[in-house]
């Protein structure tokens, strides 16, 4: 009887158990939620136009037949009677006079490494922090494609390598491979006629190798010369041509670009206003100020920006596209839909916590077409990066269990 009982006892409490389980199934894991994970983003908001630079400049000019090539990269300082670029014979001699001047920094290297034969390993560790330094540096170059700042860095990083070599006594010095390349170099300049013309700045400044026409018209002192007509025509057309000239000199580190732009969008924003500048595609962003606003008469305003940051970006050409950051976001992504209220009217959502919901509240930083971005907040009531948001659900409470 008693075995009877007992078994008579489990099919009930296993058929209870059974019950339970399929009711929270139906009533709570059966309804089909939608969930999506809390993540840092950030925004900002833009008003983008196109501008036209303005800047003290004079060109340079270098007569002769030849293949062109420049000493110095667009932006770079040059000191007057500076030699900016020559005149070659051919591609091929071009490309001899680089590799001797790669090959002669190489030798520099080398000997600057050779100064520690016979020293101590003293500054080993120092030595080691200045290879995973390089290292690294390397590595954010290759991996964000500037190939060219990559390759800077190769000379900086064989220094480093060498140095440990002798430090550590793995090499007695670079005698050899220093005569190897002097050899090589040897055999290239006997390659090069040496029939070189060269092509020297008439004064000081910020060099570029590309002139437009429009060189000595758009000046800091062409500002009121300015019209919406004459700013849109030069927009349309940037380069208009007639400048015999191989590069030109900027006077002065600090630039100044002129656009139309609809007055409205522009609220807030007066002469003497700072404000931060995107040029084309650089990332980076800087820092101008509002130098006049000319009212145009037509719900537009010319807008003059100055800034004393000279970028490559800033020199390619005489026209950029700009985007003006009015201001900027970062926080947590929520999707607008996922937004709850609780009993005491706080504004929130429901995330998974184990097997059951959870309020979090949230603070509304940004409010998107779709989504909003929110404040993360130190206490354990708010919503958290990573944690898990139900974004489609009915009948959602505090400690409803779900799959």
């Amino acid at each position: 009887m008693r075995s009877r009982w007992t078994t008579v006892t489990v099919f009930v409490l296993s058929a209870f158990v059974i019950l339970i389980a399929v009711g929270q199934l139906f009533f709570a894991g059966g309804e089909k939620l939608k969930y999506e994970t809390a993540y840092i983003y950030s925004m900002e908001e833009e008003v983008p136009f196109d501008g036209v630079y303005l800047r003290d400049e004079t060109l340079i000019y270098g007569s002769g037949t030849g293949i062109l090539s420049y000493e110095y990269e667009d932006g770079s300082r040059v000191g007057k009677s500076s030699v900016i670029a020559g005149r070659y014979k051919s591609e091929s001699e071009i490309d001899y006079r680089r590799e001797i001047e790669e090959l002669k920094e190489q030798i520099e290297v080398l000997n600057r490494a050779e100064e520690l034969i016979g020293t101590d390993n003293s500054q080993l560790e120092a030595i080691s922090g200045q290879i995973n330094e390089q290292h690294s540096a390397l590595i954010n170059c290759i991996v964000g494609g500037d190939y060219t700042a990559a390759a800077a860095l190769h000379n900086s990083f064989l220094e480093v390598m060498c140095k440990r070599e002798i430090t550590l006594q793995e090499s007695t010095g670079y005698s050899e491979k220093i005569a190897a390349l002097r050899t090589r170099i040897s055999e290239l300049e006997a390659l090069v006629s040496g029939d070189i013309q060269w092509i020297y700045a008439g004064g000081s400044g910020y060099f570029v190798s590309k002139v437009d026409g429009y060189e000595g018209e758009l000046g800091f002192s062409d500002i009121d010369s300015l019209t919406e007509k004459r700013i849109n025509d030069i927009v349309a057309n940037p380069e208009k041509g007639g400048a015999n000239a191989v590069g030109k000199l900027i006077s002065d580190y600090i630039w100044r670009v002129a656009a139309v732009i609809d007055t409205e969008k522009m609220f807030g924003i007066y002469a003497g206003s700072k404000v931060m500048l995107r040029v084309g595609s650089d990332s980076s962003l800087l820092e101008a100020e509002v130098v006049s606003v000319e009212n145009c008469g037509d719900g537009k305003s010319i807008y003059v920006f100055q800034c004393d940051r000279l970028t490559s970006a800033v020199v390619q050409g005489r026209t950029a596209h700009f985007k003006l950051v009015i201001s900027s976001y970062g926080g947590l992504r929520v999707s607008r839909g996922a937004i709850r209220y609780n009993d005491e009217g706080e504004r929130g959502v429901y995330i998974v916590r184990g097997t059951s919901l959870a309020f979090k509240k949230i603070n509304v930083l940004y409010w998107g077409e779709d989504y909003v971005i929110c404040s993360q907040e130190a206490g354990e009531d708010y919503l958290k990066l990573y944690d898990r948001i139900v974004t489609e659900g009915k009948e959602l409470y505090e400690g409803k269990v779900v799959e």
